[in-house]
């Protein structure tokens, strides 16, 4: 995996102030801070490459479903909000079906630091309390690969971080208890750039098997709950 462009993260933080400076020129802007937990729906990360000692599709490296946490910063108006979001995930690597020579199918874990700017509108409803709303944004993910030292290759050193590009998209609700408090629940899809094509990218464990990406694009999916405290 190759590192995020800066071009990226420049364009991120330049299209999140001008639309603040929207926010605040057209309406009083309160804020929102949200904890939340959830479930992280994770999908495969690797195929069987087709030279290695396995054929093709018979195996692969999936990432198990997990939990998740984090925590957003909402910049409010009545027609939408702008808010700065981390989210952590943490999954086990698997392997999809275990082969010959391999002690077991548990090998390593993938931690995830993801950082969002998104960009929400809101739906009013019949409803004062209750506001749908759909959100779309903007980030980069960070991630903590560690594999068993028994999957490692000799002297092949522990797995590097990396800072990779990505979009998220969804739709949620905001139910208010009272002037301060509301609870948000949303679900999202996040779209991660590897920076690499298809079948490239390889990945060989001690066993004589190799594994090329799935995909230069990971998707994921998130179920979420939090709880929001307003202020101005």
């Amino acid at each position: 995996m190759r590192q995020l462009k800066p071009g990226r993260v420049v364009l991120a933080a330049a299209l999140a102030a001008g639309a603040l400076c929207t926010s605040n020129a057209s309406a009083q802007v309160k804020w929102d801070i949200t904890p939340f937990a959830g479930y992280y729906i994770a999908s495969d990360l690797f195929n069987t490459y087709p030279n290695s000692g396995a054929a093709s599709g018979t195996s692969g490296v999936e990432l198990t479903n997990s939990f998740a946490w984090g925590g957003r910063l909402t910049a409010i108006n009545r027609r939408g909000g702008l808010e700065f979001a981390y989210t952590r995930t943490g999954s086990d690597m698997k392997l999809k079906h275990q082969l010959a020579g391999q002690p077991r199918t548990k090998f390593g874990r993938l931690d995830i630091d993801n950082y969002d700017i998104n960009f929400i509108g809101y739906e009013p409803s019949g409803n004062p309390k209750v506001t749908p709303f759909g959100v779309i944004g903007i980030g980069w993910s960070v991630t903590h690969p560690t594999l068993d030292s028994d999957f490692l290759l000799p002297n092949s050193g522990s797995l590097e971080s990396n800072t990779l590009f990505n979009f998220n998209f969804g739709l949620g609700v905001r139910v208010a208890m009272n002037e301060k408090l509301a609870a948000r629940f949303e679900g999202r899809w996040r779209v991660t750039d590897t920076n690499l094509e298809t079948s490239s990218g390889l990945w060989c464990d001690p066993y004589g098997y190799c594994y090329s990406y799935s995909s230069n694009w990971y998707d994921a999916g998130e179920l979420e709950a939090g709880l929001s405290y307003s202020f101005k």
